[in-house]
């Protein structure tokens, strides 16, 4: 049996009318605002290209009547159905290999052979922040209590992996092994376990492995990132999304590493950490800087250290917005810069255009990192509708006779 999952988001109209709707609505609350270069504000993906299937009007700045759009009604409870269709390859691979991973390309991406790399995914269109690049349903997952334990940890993968089809199989022992083993050491005890820690993702509390996704490689600069939506399916899905833009040919990469650790850190630490946890010496555009360019790196990833040393909640907002700022400047992950502007939103005085801007932005990147109907953007939606309410206030006091 062939194994290929292409999760398709199916959303009405109306609905995509209504979060376009919620989205500029915002722009009444701040009107006013001076324009700010300080924060790189991450913007809807090109219309016909979201969400890879999603049909949304374009939008043109100063074109639009934004009196009369109403937040209330915006409801970003709809969710995607979720539907597994096969997917036909537009190419004929020449390797047995890329013969065999053809059968799992999507609309976007396409998984080739790398020189010094093995695996890895390229993008097949130009991709916008925001894109969702790959859904997959995980194919194993593993308790955390299970994944702590070699042991039994080893006994459960091999139960669940003799039970996969003969194509899921051979996907999922295709996988990259990091581990360091002698050329006379024939016997493996753990050559599963091996397999599954060196590309297992974070699930909520589980460990998964989504053996598709597992081929796109790492970079200290990358364009994308996966994000958890275990609440899509009988399962959960992993999505991959565009952070950046992506142009058709370049390969998609993920960050192995936390932003709030070594992601973010110099040269040096950074390769310190892949050689020790994952075996391999990173060769991305961030590592094989050279001379001044370098210099300017390391500089940039030390001020950021600097700001993330006592703590983003001990940082003020001038502070904050300038970790954005550098987070923006090494491709730094989504997800991390939402929690950022969650801090920034909670530190405004209430009622402030301050809080209204950050506000905006947390949404917008909500929407796009997690999209509807996710938790994240049911959240940020909450936060907006707070701010209407005391924009609303505000309005009506100033129209007060004194």
């Amino acid at each position: 049996m062939i194994f290929i999952i292409i999760i398709i988001y199916v959303i009405t109209s109306t609905a995509v009318s209504l979060v376009r709707s919620s989205i500029l609505s915002l722009s009444l609350i701040i009107t006013n605002l001076e324009n700010s270069n300080l924060i790189k504000m991450v913007v809807i993906a090109n219309p016909t290209e979201h969400l890879l299937v999603a049909k949304i009007l374009e939008l043109e700045a100063g074109k639009l009547d934004l009196e009369n759009i109403d937040l209330e009604h915006v409801d970003l409870l709809i969710e995607p159905e979720i539907i597994d269709l096969p997917v036909a390859s537009t190419t004929k691979p020449k390797q047995p290999t890329e013969h065999f991973h053809a059968k799992f390309d999507g609309p976007a991406f396409k998984i080739v052979q790398m020189p010094c790399k093995g695996s890895g995914m390229i993008a097949t269109r130009k991709l916008y922040p925001g894109d969702l690049i790959l859904a997959e349903i995980p194919t194993l997952i593993i308790p955390n209590a299970t994944f702590e334990n070699v042991k039994k940890c080893e006994n459960f993968l091999e139960k669940e992996i003799n039970k996969l089809s003969s194509d899921k199989r051979q996907l999922v022992l295709g996988l990259t092994d990091c581990r360091e083993r002698d050329l006379d050491d024939y016997y493996d005890p753990n050559p599963y376990c091996g397999m599954f820690y060196t590309n297992a993702m974070h699930f909520n509390e589980d460990a998964v492995l989504c053996p598709v996704m597992a081929r796109a490689n790492h970079s200290c600069i990358p364009n994308s990132e996966f994000i958890t939506r275990a609440d899509l399916g009988k399962r959960g899905t992993q999505h991959l999304m565009a952070n950046y833009i992506i142009n058709q040919g370049e390969e998609i990469t993920i960050n192995y590493m936390a932003m709030e650790n070594e992601g973010s850190d110099s040269r040096e630490t950074r390769q310190a950490y892949l050689r020790e946890f994952y075996c391999f010496q990173c060769t991305c555009r961030a590592c094989t800087l050279q001379f001044e360019e370098l210099g300017q790196d390391d500089a940039l990833r030390e001020s950021i250290k600097e700001l993330q040393a006592p703590g983003v909640d001990n940082l003020d907002a001038e502070e904050l917005e300038s970790l954005i700022s550098r987070m923006y400047q090494i491709n730094g992950k989504h997800s991390y810069i939402l929690g950022l502007f969650k801090q920034l939103y909670r530190s405004a005085p209430v009622g402030s255009n301050s809080m209204a801007k950050y506000a905006v932005h947390g949404f917008t990147i909500a929407i796009n990192l997690y999209g509807v109907g996710s938790k994240q953007a049911k959240e940020w939606k909450h936060i907006l509708d707070f701010q209407k309410s005391i924009n609303l206030l505000i309005s009506l006091d100033s129209n007060l006779p004194e």
